[in-house]
């Protein structure tokens, strides 16, 4: 049975916008890059929250939510895509304090995957179904994957 694991995020919901309204969303949070190959999608597996996830982070000084998830997908997977397309933004809310905020969401298709770049944060990358049993996976993630 995989677990979902709720790292006190809660997803409110998957909102249709253009990349140029992202700034129309306060505040702009780091963004996701959700990458499908061969019928499936792209997981890492992050060492320090112990669970498989979606590639994701924080925007750098200076850096476009594009340009931070192109970097982010290599840094995480070791996977270069630049042609990425904004899908949306992920709206959720602090479990701790109620704060609401808005993460930028990139998708592409990739023919074949190329081998992990090995890195402090993540140890493993897998292709997933959605199906097979993985064990932990972040709540969110999961959510995020219903809307692209």
């Amino acid at each position: 049975m995989n677990l979902t694991k709720y790292n006190g995020i809660e997803f409110l919901e998957f909102i249709k916008a253009t990349e140029e309204e992202i700034y129309n969303y306060h505040p702009v949070a780091g963004l996701f890059a959700v990458i499908k190959c061969e019928g499936k999608y792209l997981l890492c597996y992050n060492v320090w929250r112990e669970q498989w996830e979606l590639p994701a982070g924080s925007r750098e000084d200076g850096e476009t939510p594009k340009e931070c998830a192109i970097r982010e997908l290599y840094e995480e997977t070791g996977q270069m895509v630049t042609d990425l397309k904004f899908k949306g933004l992920l709206k959720s809310k602090k479990t701790i304090n109620g704060e609401i905020k808005f993460n930028p969401v990139y998708f592409a298709n990739m023919e074949k995957l190329q081998p992990l770049k090995e890195n402090e944060e993540t140890s493993k990358i897998m292709l997933w179904d959605l199906k097979e049993e993985i064990g932990s996976i972040d709540s969110v993630d999961i959510r995020i994957l219903d809307f692209i």
